[in-house]
């Protein structure tokens, strides 16, 4: 990869409170040779106000109805032109040299197909509450214990090339999907750490991850899918925990 173009897509519904922190730490990149998408769901609280103030700075964006995260992120996927695509949510945020420490992470090995650094938590007004963290994976570590607290999302970035499947995210999934695509890759591919601070990734009331126990059964068919190699013990132990509160 020479200075490779990077698409980046925010899909956002209702987050005006955080949305204009989340652009900004995209289009204030150190690095720009950078496609922007912001795909909006049809907001009704001020988020098209602000997407329209950077107008000038996102390459595309829309605000209509959608079929939620995974389609609008979806949509943006099947318009990007870039080697490289990072999609970073309308709450989370990214550090200015996120992406130049991806490219040059890259531009190592061409077959890499996933990278990602360390990131950082942070409540709804932008104070740090969790250090920044991260650690290399393998698949079936990540397959046994899942993504935390060595890959969170925000701070990942996709080799297109190496997505050897005709979508981009499954979209079975509503909590999961980001799991499941780091498994297809780090099955079928390099994975490249980098201990760079890449990200913050936001905790609030309103967040969609707040849905614990969704999220926790998703992630759970998502190991299924790829068991070949899992703790079938740790699975049969989840589901029964997960059961019994039923």
């Amino acid at each position: 990869m020479n200075n490779p173009l990077v698409s980046i897509i925010t899909p956002s519904f209702n987050q005006a409170q955080f949305l204009e922190q989340t652009i900004l730490s995209v289009i204030n990149q150190t690095y720009k040779n950078i496609e922007y998408f912001v795909m909006d769901g049809g907001s009704n609280d001020g988020s098209l106000e602000i997407i329209k103030k950077y107008d000038a700075n996102i390459t595309y964006w829309q605000s209509k109805a959608d079929l939620g995260q995974v389609d609008a992120i979806n949509q943006a996927f099947k318009m990007c032109k870039g080697e490289i695509i990072c999609f970073i949510n309308s709450d989370d945020i990214l550090m200015p040299n996120a992406v130049q420490t991806a490219v040059t992470c890259f531009e190592i090995n061409n077959e890499i197909g996933l990278v990602h650094g360390n990131c950082s938590t942070i409540d709804e007004n932008g104070n740090e509450i969790k250090p920044k963290v991260g650690n290399p994976v393998k698949f079936k570590e990540l397959l046994n214990i899942g993504m935390l607290p060595s890959i969170f999302q925000p701070s990942c970035f996709f080799n297109k090339s190496q997505i050897k499947r005709d979508f981009f995210l499954d979209p079975r999934f509503n909590y999961a999907f980001d799991y499941e695509l780091i498994l297809h890759l780090v099955k079928n591919s390099i994975s490249f750490y980098t201990n760079m601070h890449m990200a913050a990734y936001r905790v609030h009331s309103k967040a969609k991850s707040q849905n614990i126990n969704a999220a926790f059964k998703e992630k759970l068919q998502v190991q299924l899918m790829y068991m070949k190699g899992v703790n079938l013990k740790w699975v049969w132990r989840k589901l029964k925990t997960i059961f019994s509160k039923k």
